[in-house]
């Protein structure tokens, strides 16, 4: 468990960088959207940020952002994974748990997706961004940071001997 949690405080940490330079993330979607002459759609997927980086993206500056925003991602399945190896779970962690699946998933529609208080990240855009292109985008990590942070609280909460089932 406490691997686990290492864990999920080094991705805090990435992503107290990456939301430093949430205008550069914006601005990198957008260069990429206009690049593909796709100014309609909004965002909806990992799997759009990650087509867009490698089709669109044509400054280092934009690669190196969506890169730490893919990465990210990548890290938060990855836990997910572990977290799945460290207990049997009860049905709150494993509702928490399907809820990170889910929104880690590749293909998952973000575009409904928004974070709420105390998280900031969609008040930073304006009103047509929030609304239409980058809310759900911006709105994934933080959401997905609380819900594992939610998993671990419970956890610890379960008596030692189903963690240790979970272990084994």
């Amino acid at each position: 468990m406490n691997e686990a949690k290492e864990s999920l405080r080094s991705i805090e940490q990435k992503y107290k960088l990456f939301q430093q330079q949430q205008f550069t993330f914006v601005a990198a979607l957008e260069h990429c959207r206009e690049n593909a002459h796709d100014k309609i759609k909004p965002i909806t997927s990992i799997e759009q940020v990650q087509s867009y980086t490698e089709h669109y993206c044509t400054n280092s500056t934009d690669r190196r952002i969506l890169l730490m925003f893919l990465d990210i991602c990548t890290e938060l399945s990855r836990l997910c994974q572990r977290f799945e190896t460290l207990h049997p779970g009860t049905p709150i962690t494993n509702s928490f748990l399907d809820k990170c699946k889910t929104f880690v998933s590749q293909s998952n529609d973000l575009s409904s997706l928004r974070a709420k208080y105390p998280h900031d990240v969609v008040n930073h855009l304006s009103c047509d961004e929030a609304r239409n292109h980058y809310g759900g985008v911006v709105s994934l990590i933080p959401i997905i940071l609380d819900l594992m942070k939610e998993w671990i609280a419970h956890s610890e909460k379960l008596p030692r001997k189903a963690l240790q089932h979970g272990a084994t």
